[in-house]
């Protein structure tokens, strides 16, 4: 049985990629996304991408807002969710990430670390692995 933390924690990774989903294809209230995706972010998060780049809050931020509508085909699946770590100010859990879009398909496989306070997540960290095809 999950607990309530894991649960947050799994529709947390659940909604961000359908909020990313909206704004890169613009369609569904996007703006209304962008509000809660990048409310859902620390404002000292980092990531590391599938290219090995390392971006912060802002970076991330920009590319939200330069991309808005770019990717009106994109669709992401998420699946092989698993939790790594529950602890106390947070958790920390791996999922498969699979991007089609036009035709392509880009899979990868991302580690997040969400802090939970009061049960709101916000995204800390996020690794970032392309999967090999």
């Amino acid at each position: 049985m999950q607990s309530r933390r894991e649960l947050i924690a799994y529709h947390s990774v659940i909604e961000i990629h359908q909020w990313i989903e909206d704004v890169f294809t613009g369609k569904n209230e996007y703006d209304a996304s962008l509000e809660k995706l990048l409310g859902s972010f620390s404002e000292s998060f980092t990531m590391v991408t599938i290219g090995g780049q390392t971006a912060n809050f802002s970076q991330v931020e920009s590319l939200f807002h330069k991309n808005i509508g770019r990717f009106p085909d994109l669709r992401i699946a998420i699946d092989g969710y698993e939790m790594l770590l529950n602890a106390p100010h947070g958790v920390m859990c791996r999922y498969r990430e699979t991007h089609h879009n036009a035709g392509e398909v880009l899979t990868r496989w991302s580690v997040v670390m969400i802090e939970l306070d009061k049960d709101k997540p916000r995204w800390r960290y996020l690794h970032e692995t392309k999967i090999a095809e």
